[in-house]
């Protein structure tokens, strides 16, 4: 199976995968594809945390590649690579939280497994990381132990948390009833814009055949004055 059906199918939200995952299976199936409709059936729906590893993956390319650039610094001994690995780290948890929050889920436990699996992966799969096609937390392999792959010391995560931003679950809910409520309106506007579009070409029709009618009597008309 084409990386790119399992890159589709890990980059849904989490509460959609299965339902997405089964219904390309039968897709396949139905066409006649059964050994690729049978991969994309043996998919395993991630965990929580390697979820969010995989959406990281997604939408912060930029710090994951910065992190697994530091990682293989460290191990090439190369200057201030401890440092960068940690700022990477950072806001990759950052943006784990907020991911968490947003979707109302349980944050802490989840957040270790996350910052565990960002540590090992840099270090031992890099590729599977960037890929984001994780269904299991990666375990730490030692590396993920040393002093530069280790998140900044409790002051400052204790000093990032109060500057970070709260987020407002309510306003995040309020906001996708909104949103939902948009797109409703959109699509109930769009279907009474094509009705209408079709009763105005049934009008068109109707006065041509109406003016087609005027000038084949005016015709006769025409014609009986002159007999």
């Amino acid at each position: 199976m084409a990386d790119a059906e399992a890159e589709r199918l890990y980059g849904l939200p989490l509460d959609e995968f299965t339902a997405a995952r089964d219904a390309r299976a039968r897709e396949l199936r139905q066409n006649g594809q059964r050994e690729k409709a049978a991969e994309v059936a043996a998919l395993r729906k991630p965990v929580l945390a390697a979820w969010v590893v995989n959406m990281l993956a997604r939408d912060e390319r930029a710090d994951v590649r910065e992190l697994v650039g530091a990682a293989k610094g460290i191990k090439a001994g190369r200057e201030g690579a401890e440092a960068a690995f940690r700022e990477a780290l950072e806001r990759l948890t950052a943006a784990a939280r907020r991911l968490l929050e947003g979707e109302g889920r349980s944050v802490e436990a989840t957040l270790q497994q996350v910052v565990g699996t960002l540590r090992a992966a840099a270090a031992s799969d890099p590729e599977l990381l960037a890929a984001g096609t994780l269904t299991q937390p990666v375990e730490s392999s030692g590396f993920g132990a040393m002093a530069g792959a280790s998140p900044a010391s409790p002051r400052s995560r204790a000093r990032k948390e109060k500057e970070r931003p709260k987020v407002d679950r309510r306003a995040v809910e309020r906001a996708r009833k909104a949103l939902a409520a948009a797109r409703d309106e959109a699509r109930d506007l769009q279907r009474a814009a094509s009705a209408a579009e079709r009763e105005a070409r049934k009008a068109h029709d109707a006065a041509e055949q109406a003016r087609e009618r005027v000038a084949e009597a005016e015709a006769r008309l025409a014609d009986a004055r002159g007999s």
